[in-house]
């Protein structure tokens, strides 16, 4: 689904989000683009490695607006956590309509979005941000063309809707993430449709429902097994 026309939208909590023209498509909850990414990716997320002392590799599949990039810069700096961030993106927003989000005025921390809109252009090079404990890096191309010599911690999977892009939430995909992910991994999602979380059971995979952020009833977490 190449990049597309969008506008610029403010949802419930204030807060930015993208929505594509052609499909009507938004990158964040119009409930609240802030609130949504925080509960879903920092609180059943990241809050899980509050205890770790050792390195955090995440992989997030879909950049996008950097929301999630940034919360989870901001999140290690704060807790003093060593971060290697990886966003995979195929089709990056533009650099103007980056610039034009709204995030670093409305996150706790005011800057780690606006370093990521200044150094966007680096980013999309192939070049890596360093912000506080964090490093974060962008790599354009689509989930199953992406290879990685090493496995993650956690996984942000924040690809567009089924309905929008089924391709993405299939079981060639499914397997791709699993195995991506370290044993004991965990990968987060707002997606909670009953033949997901029946693709990451087949494979082994505890999958929990959670309570979902506001505008929706469950979100899903996804835990690898030690062993497989």
């Amino acid at each position: 689904m190449p990049f597309a026309d969008v506008s610029l939208v403010t949802t419930a909590d204030g807060s930015h989000t993208l929505q594509l023209l052609q499909t009507g498509e938004h990158y964040h909850s119009q409930f609240g683009a802030l609130n949504e990414s925080v509960y879903v990716f920092v609180k059943q997320g990241l809050e899980l490695f509050e205890r770790s002392n050792t390195l955090i590799k995440l992989l997030e599949v879909g950049f996008g607006t950097g929301l999630n990039t940034a919360l989870a810069m901001a999140w290690a700096k704060l807790h003093q956590k060593e971060l290697m961030y990886t966003g995979l993106e195929p089709y990056p927003v533009p650099p103007a309509v980056f610039a034009s989000l709204n995030y670093g005025q409305l996150m706790e921390d005011p800057q780690a979005h606006p370093a990521l809109q200044e150094d966007y252009e680096r980013l999309l090079c192939g070049e890596k941000l360093s912000y506080g404990t964090a490093l974060a890096g962008m790599v354009q191309c689509r989930l199953l063309e992406f290879e990685s010599p090493e496995t993650f911690d956690l996984v942000f999977y924040d690809a567009f809707s089924p309905t929008t892009q089924a391709d993405m939430w299939d079981e060639a995909s499914v397997a791709k993430i699993v195995s991506l992910l370290a044993p004991g991994g965990v990968l987060v999602t707002y997606c909670i449709r009953g033949y997901i979380r029946k693709a990451f059971l087949a494979l082994g995979c505890q999958a929990e429902k959670l309570p979902g952020p506001p505008g929706k009833r469950e979100m899903l977490r996804i835990t690898k097994p030690l062993y497989v």
